[in-house]
């Protein structure tokens, strides 16, 4: 039966399908996994703050009625001109296809960088993160050779900064639970820049790299990654640093399957979108999330992040309902709720509009984006069982 298929559980796909949800219009939502990810926590999975199953919420217990419709399939490819999703279990026919993939991690061609570098993009890359780091722990423990405990990421982002800071914290902590010395570990952060976190104000960059430097990070700033081999990152100037363990966070891109499908994208293949969010030159698909290229009235492009995705997941629902019920859609407009980067459970930074708040006051607000998420998507049981598992014993 065809209809309104949408493609990624993330948080565009699921807020576009939630809302469709609540007002019982039939869609299939199709997705890899047959769960959504919190994926702007996953360094806290990484860095083993819980166990990694709370970061992630079942698609059957979140839709309510028999006209929802949740596949866990692979999508291969899309045959627009047919208006066909072809998937590794079968094919499915649309009248209106949501694009929302999501994106992953973008290593831009550097040599070496995909084939020996860890990324943070999905929860099962963030488990086995975790899992690296606790065997080069143990081979630390064996050896006493240095090397297992020398970790470094590349992106100083919002991602590389979060990841850094939730280590700076546990790594230590490991260590002397398990009776090692911290002499030598090492945390290795490389940017390309000379301040990290480019999306937040000045004056939070430095507080965040104060607080890093203060909890024993090194900042490699000003330094392009070239390159990376088994045990190093080969830097722009020619200088190696060396670690067995090395995490890319330098940026995402959107699938390839958009651009093979004849959409029309940029370079990083997020598809150029109108301002109902409707892929430019196609009348019956929308792309939304990281796999947009939206600019708003300023000419800006949107960042790829949660809260864009599902600002845009939630509008585009709302306008599929209003159309179902013969009104006109709205064009989409973005509200920026501010950002919260953590670093570690005690400490943090936020800028909401022309505030700003550090340490435990910016990790309750980042606190409190959580429970507002957890409303959206189950209302109160999902927030009190989920936030349960959430709160620091």
């Amino acid at each position: 039966m065809k209809g309104i298929v949408i493609l990624g559980a993330g948080y565009g796909g699921l807020a576009a399908a939630l809302e469709l949800d609540r007002h019982g219009i039939p869609f299939t939502l199709i997705n890899r996994e047959p769960y959504h990810t919190f994926k702007t926590l996953l360094h806290e999975v990484a860095g083993a703050r819980h166990d990694a199953h709370t970061y992630a919420l079942s698609l059957e217990d979140l839709f309510h009625r028999t006209t929802s419709e949740v596949l866990i399939a692979d999508v291969k490819r899309l045959a627009l001109s047919d208006k066909l999703v072809e998937t590794d279990r079968g094919t499915l026919p649309y009248d209106t296809l949501i694009v929302a993939l999501g994106s992953h991690t973008a290593t831009f061609g550097l040599p070496g960088v995909a084939e020996y570098a860890f990324r943070l993009d999905s929860l099962r890359a963030a488990m086995e993160l975790h899992h690296h780091v606790e065997r080069e722990i143990k081979r630390y423990q064996e050896t006493g050779d240095p090397l297992h405990l020398r970790f470094l990421v590349a992106g100083g982002g919002l991602t590389g900064v979060e990841l850094m800071g939730e280590w700076a914290d546990a790594l230590p902590s490991r260590l002397r639970h398990l009776g090692l010395p911290t002499t030598d570990l090492y945390l290795g952060l490389i940017h390309a820049h000379g301040e990290l976190l480019p999306d937040v104000d000045p004056e939070l960059r430095a507080v965040a790299q104060s607080k890093l430097v203060e909890r024993g990070v090194d900042l490699i700033l000003n330094e392009r990654v070239a390159g990376a081999d088994p045990e190093a990152y080969v830097l722009a100037s020619g200088q190696k640093v060396v670690g067995h363990t090395l995490v890319w966070t330098g940026g995402v891109e959107a699938p390839p399957l958009l651009k093979d499908a004849g959409l029309p994208v940029d370079a990083r293949n997020r598809v150029h979108v109108d301002p109902f969010l409707k892929a430019r030159g196609f009348e019956d698909v929308y792309v939304i999330g990281d796999c947009a290229r939206f600019e708003d009235a300023k000419g800006n492009v949107l960042p790829p992040t949660g809260q864009v995705a599902e600002q845009m997941g939630h509008h585009l629902g709302a306008n599929l309902v209003r159309q179902a019920h013969g009104r006109s859609p709205l064009p989409f407009v973005y509200h920026d709720h501010g950002t919260v980067a953590s670093l570690g459970p005690k400490y943090g930074v936020a800028e909401i509009g022309r505030h700003h708040a550090t340490g435990a006051t910016a990790l309750v607000l980042k606190d409190g984006s959580k429970m507002k998420y957890l409303m959206h998507l189950g209302g109160p049981v999902t927030l009190l069982k989920k936030y349960r598992q959430w709160l620091e014993i």
